[in-house]
């Protein structure tokens, strides 16, 4: 069975995962390739800059609700797992593993393939690619070269994950800076509206497009049980790193929408490399794509060292593979989530991925909150004091708020929604394969 953090020796807990590493693992998962695809296709859809940023102000308020939320069920629930583990122990193991396939499928492999895909786009125009290089190419080159090094050298790949988000959003603040100061120099005239489709369906169908870019908040929950006193740094790694970001999305998001003429920026995927171009010539906008590259190549190495701690948990409970238990399991899982990345590289389009993963996400783990309020919650027979109302008003907001949204966008565009049935469908026909499989102790 997964191992309890709290039951671990003292040296392997002051061995763990630290604030700083927890923080910049959220960071890594949240500030991929959401933010530097998303708003063009969001600028088509509301046709205005204002609705697009208010779009983002109201997801970035749901997902920091949402890092409150899972603070708290860290502090109750200190594993590693995420909304499996959570879900599997508070209402049912068939529940856990649904949530657990969709961790696997869309919340790290769709994920990485996304950020892989958007790498690729930022990236292409500065190599000199070679004739024979096949289609995806570099998406694919990213994949294998997070994947195997998670694999093979995890804790290596750790270290130089928390370097590249530190220089990474040192690089992003650069960027934001020289934004501001070339539009303090230029006329706003180019931010005006097109004809606009603003509607409550449309504005909700962007939230949960936008809704990806934040999916990364929870990051830190995946690997509780490897982290130093982790009722205490994994919830406040969730708080900083989701309030920092959030921070960051609305500053380059600003700068993006008021660098060049709606039309221009709006259903483009590379939005942050049409505003570099606007804002700073071709110079400007080569450092603004190689900044995107390292960002979102540090986002896939981010999920691929997270995303196999499910699959792992998933084995130890017997319902999975028990090829990915044991002291290879990690890296099993690992080499898994490549192959399935792969897979998505070459199936689907950026869009369709925004599509899939922000109300997929979305929904699981709202589905996880939830579980604060039940009353067989496991925490609440453990003795431990009651959540405060603050946690708990946090927690349904964001609950509130996710199914909100989810409805809307559904009655809006009923077709989104697809994905996610097709993924719990396939999830309740495995689990016929798995539930009788005893859990390894």
């Amino acid at each position: 069975m997964p191992q309890d953090a709290t039951s671990l020796p003292s040296a392997a807990r002051h061995q763990g995962y630290g604030l700083i590493t927890l923080s910049a693992l959220v960071i890594t998962g949240m500030i991929g390739s959401g933010v530097f695809t998303t708003s063009g296709f969001a600028l088509d859809s509301l046709g205005s800059p204002r609705a697009v940023l208010a779009a983002w102000a109201v997801a970035g308020v749901i997902a920091t609700c949402g890092a409150v939320a899972f603070g708290a069920l860290a502090m109750r629930m200190p594993e590693s797992g995420g909304e499996y583990l959570y879900l599997s122990r508070a209402v049912h193991p068939f529940a856990g593993f649904l949530a657990g396939i969709v961790s696997l499928t869309a919340g790290f492999s769709g994920s990485v393939a996304l950020a892989a895909l958007a790498c690729e786009r930022y990236l292409g125009p500065l190599l000199p690619l070679p004739a024979w290089l096949p289609p995806h190419g570099i998406a694919a080159a990213v994949v294998l070269t997070c994947g195997l090094g998670h694999a093979t050298a995890s804790s290596l790949a750790v270290r130089a994950n928390t370097l590249i988000v530190l220089l990474k959003i040192t690089a992003i603040f650069t960027l934001i800076g020289f934004g501001y100061v070339a539009l303090a120099g230029r006329s706003e005239a180019t931010a005006v509206d097109i004809t606009s489709s603003l509607s409550l369906g449309s504005f909700a169908s962007t939230v949960m497009w936008i809704s990806f870019s934040y999916a990364g908040f929870n990051q830190a929950v995946y690997v509780a049980s490897e982290a130093r006193q982790p009722q205490r740094t994994v919830p406040a790694a969730l708080l900083i790193g989701t309030v920092l970001t959030t921070v960051i999305y609305l500053l380059l998001n600003d700068v993006f929408l008021r660098s060049a003429d709606v039309a221009t920026l709006a259903g483009r995927p590379e939005v942050a490399a049409l505003a570099a171009a606007a804002l700073g010539g071709q110079s400007f906008e080569g450092w603004m794509r190689l900044a995107i590259g390292m960002s979102t190549f540090s986002a896939v190495a981010g999920m691929m060292m997270a995303g196999p701690r499910v699959s792992a948990s998933m084995a130890r409970d017997g319902v999975f593979p028990q090829v990915f238990t044991g002291p290879h399991g990690i890296s099993r899982a690992a080499m898994l989530q490549t192959a399935l990345a792969l897979i998505l590289v070459y199936q689907a389009s950026i869009l369709d991925l925004l599509n899939y993963l922000g109300v997929t996400l979305s929904l699981f783990s709202a589905f996880a909150v939830t579980t604060l309020f039940l009353p067989t919650h496991r925490a609440n027979r453990e003795g431990r004091p009651p959540l405060k109302a603050m946690v708990l008003g946090a927690a349904g907001l964001y609950v509130l708020t996710t199914f909100g949204f989810v409805i809307l966008m559904t009655l809006h565009e009923p077709r989104h929604l697809l994905g996610t049935l097709a993924t719990i469908i396939l999830g309740g026909l495995a689990w016929l394969l798995v539930r009788h499989r005893p859990p390894e102790c």
